[in-house]
C-alpha cells in the first residue's frame, strides 16, 4: 500500500468507490471494498466513519457535480418559451445521463431506499420539475397539482432513453435536440 497524503487518499478511496459500487451494487462490502482499493480496512475508515457517510459522498461527487448552475436559471428563464427553455436544457442533461455507472448507482441505490437517492430525486423534484411545472400553471395551461404530474411525465418520457441503454442494454439512439423539440412540442401540444 503506497502512502498518499489525506486528500489523495480520500479521492482515492471516493473515486474506487463509484466505480465498485457501479459494479457491484451499494450492498458490497466495505472490507471487499478496502481489499479492492489496496488499503486495510482500518484505514478506510479513517476518512469514512460509514459506509452511509462514504455513498453520501459518492452521490455528492458523481452527482452535483454534474448539475450545471445555468440550467436553475435557463429552467425559470421566462424570457424564452417554455418549449425552448425544455429543449435547450433536456438536450444537456441527457448527455450528463449517458454515463454507464451513474446510472447504475442511481438504480442500485433507489433499490436499497438509501437517502442519497431519495436527496437526488427530492433535487430533480425541486430544480427541474418544480420550475416546468410552474411555468404551465404560470400560463394557465395546467392547475399545480396536475401541471407536476405532466411534468414528471415529460422527465420520465425524456430520460427513459438513456436509461434503456445505460442500464438495462437495450439498444437505442440518443435523442438529439431536434428529436428533443419534437417530443417537448408534443407534449404540449396535449397539455
Amino acid at each position: 500500500m503506497r502512502r498518499l497524503p489525506p486528500a489523495e487518499r480520500e479521492r482515492h478511496i471516493v473515486e474506487g468507490a463509484i466505480d465498485y459500487f457501479a459494479r457491484h451494487g451499494m450492498d458490497a462490502q466495505m472490507r471487499d471494498l478496502a481489499a479492492h482499493l489496496g488499503i486495510s480496512h482500518p484505514l478506510f475508515y479513517r476518512y469514512f466513519a460509514t459506509k452511509e457517510a462514504l455513498i453520501e459522498r459518492v452521490y455528492g461527487e458523481f452527482y452535483t457535480s454534474r448539475w450545471h448552475g445555468a440550467w436553475d436559471g435557463l429552467l425559470r428563464d421566462e424570457t424564452l418559451p417554455l418549449a425552448e427553455r425544455l429543449t435547450q436544457f433536456y438536450a444537456a442533461y441527457l448527455r450528463a445521463l449517458e454515463d454507464g455507472p451513474w446510472l447504475r448507482i442511481f438504480a442500485f441505490s433507489g433499490l436499497r431506499g438509501e437517502a442519497a437517492s431519495q436527496h437526488y430525486m427530492a433535487g430533480v423534484r425541486d430544480r427541474i420539475i418544480t420550475p416546468i411545472a410552474m411555468a404551465l400553471d404560470r400560463a394557465g395551461t395546467a392547475p399545480r397539482p396536475y401541471a407536476m404530474e405532466l411534468a414528471w411525465a415529460l422527465h420520465g418520457e425524456l430520460c427513459f432513453g438513456p436509461i434503456a441503454v445505460g442500464l438495462l442494454g437495450l439498444e437505442g439512439v440518443p435523442l438529439d435536440a431536434a428529436g428533443i423539440r419534437r417530443r417537448v412540442l408534443s407534449w404540449l401540444s396535449v397539455v
